[in-house]
């Protein structure tokens, strides 16, 4: 039975075939089943039939991926969106490969907490040093307040970023290292995204896992 009712059945056929030793591959590294996979290459292969200017008609751009996360999760900020797609795919690129995309899925759908721990600080390590420094948390924090007086919001951003870095810096050494991350949170799940939004809320990964489900309820 096809998957995707709005594909031709033989172009469908074909396409899974071509990327049939990718879905075994993903099936063991993602929280997805075979079938499920290749549900979520087929969403991105008919993402890329749909853009003109994708590379070589292979890959998702990001610009198709900024639409994704403001249309499907409601993320809307270019920085959030920027900080979130580096935490997936550390490389220099303005397309998305099917790998990352189906590794997103995996994540935001079902990730584990520690999955989600590891991807928040990879979001918020705006260095790539390994350590969210005190410069850093008040950057990323900036982020969160509501326009206000320059002045207040800078002392509001100061005494969060004290306050933040009391209950996460377990080592005491002025900086949040990952294993203070994951320590700090594992107690209290509530500062997994104190730093600002680094994953879709709760209703948005509800609404797009229905959609989700739906197609693969179909077979």
């Amino acid at each position: 039975m096809s998957l995707d009712l709005t594909l031709d059945a033989s172009e469908e056929a074909r396409f899974l075939n071509r990327i049939s030793r990718l879905v075994k591959r993903l099936a063991r590294k993602t929280h997805f089943t075979a079938r499920e996979v290749e549900v979520c290459l087929l969403i991105y292969y008919k993402m890329v039939r749909a853009d003109e200017g994708s590379l070589g008609g292979m890959l998702v751009s990001r610009h198709q991926l900024d639409a994704v996360f403001d249309a499907s999760f409601g993320i809307t900020d270019s920085a959030t969106i920027g900080r979130i797609f580096t935490a997936l795919d550390k490389s220099v690129t303005t397309h998305v490969t099917m790998e990352t995309w189906t590794r997103m899925l995996s994540l935001f759908l079902r990730g584990t907490l520690d999955e989600k721990i590891d991807h928040c600080f990879r979001a918020y390590d705006i260095s790539g040093e390994g350590l969210i420094r005190r410069e850093h948390m008040m950057v990323l924090l900036k982020g969160c307040f509501i326009k206000q007086q320059e002045e207040d919001a800078e002392e509001d951003i100061k005494d969060l970023t004290e306050l933040i870095i009391r209950q996460l810096d377990m080592d005491r050494d002025g900086a949040i290292s990952l294993d203070d991350f994951r320590e700090a949170v594992r107690k209290a799940p509530e500062m997994l995204e104190c730093f600002g939004q680094a994953l879709p809320d709760r209703p948005h990964v509800y609404a797009f896992s229905r959609t989700f489900l739906n197609r693969v309820s179909k077979y």
